[in-house]
């Protein structure tokens, strides 16, 4: 079910490359975070419509080893969706949690902007 490349917009390009600059952090391991996230929040992150006019991802170097992972998240959250628009949804979580992610200036921002602090504690 997985596309064998995702793109995303400019804006997230430009967010993700801020966010290696201030984290260290790939943009790969970055979308992977932004992804999900936005998985947690449901299938609402996966409606909006993305211009995926930046930069693509290949699956292996996005999704590394846990693209099973990520595929039984995507079918948990939206069920079964038809390999035309598996690539647009993915692009719009990816987008909406960068959202989330763009106001980090460092991994400890990263870790608290994404909530997962949060999580710990409970």
């Amino acid at each position: 079910m997985l596309p064998k490349r995702v793109r995303i917009s400019q804006a997230a390009t430009d967010v993700l490359k801020a966010l290696r600059g201030k984290t260290g952090l790939t943009p790969n391991i970055v979308c992977r975070i932004a992804l999900i996230l936005s998985l947690e929040d449901g299938a609402v992150g996966g409606l909006k419509q993305v211009d995926q006019s930046g930069s693509e991802f290949n699956a292996p170097t996005l999704y590394g080893e846990f693209g099973s992972l990520f595929e039984c998240m995507l079918r948990e959250v939206h069920g079964v969706i038809d390999a035309k628009t598996v690539s647009t949804v993915i692009a719009s979580h990816i987008e909406n949690g960068i959202d989330r992610l763009r106001k980090s200036k460092s991994i400890l921002e990263l870790v608290e902007f994404s909530g997962l602090s949060a999580a710990q504690k409970q």
